[in-house]
């Protein structure tokens, strides 16, 4: 396994088109050490290796699939009424997608 070091982590946030600060870097890197440690002391446990895997923590799961009712919709001036911001007949929505640096525009 490789070793978690600062150059990892930014290699990391490049390929995945991230900006990351430096403090944004060594609460990762503190965040690995944590989980790294915790995984060394499970693997210290005797028969963990022979353990069976628990896909689901509850044995007997019972699902109940209900009724597919339709109903009726509920009227278009009755939902916009409800909206805090809208353009007409639509609904307007912050913008979601941009760069860290970018200003909401709204």
């Amino acid at each position: 396994m490789i070793k978690v070091t600062g150059d990892v982590i930014d290699t990391c946030a490049d390929n995945l088109m991230f900006r990351i600060t430096p403090e944004e870097k060594q609460t990762t890197l503190d965040e690995f050490g944590a989980i790294l440690s915790q995984m060394s002391l499970i693997g210290k446990i005797k028969g963990i290796d022979e353990a069976e895997p628990m896909t689901f923590p509850v044995a007997d799961v019972h699902y109940v699939l209900r009724d597919d009712d339709p109903v009726q919709p509920m009227d278009v001036k009755e939902e916009l009424a409800m909206v805090p911001s809208r353009l007409g007949n639509q609904v307007k929505l912050p913008k979601v997608v941009g760069g860290l640096d970018q200003q909401d525009d709204q």
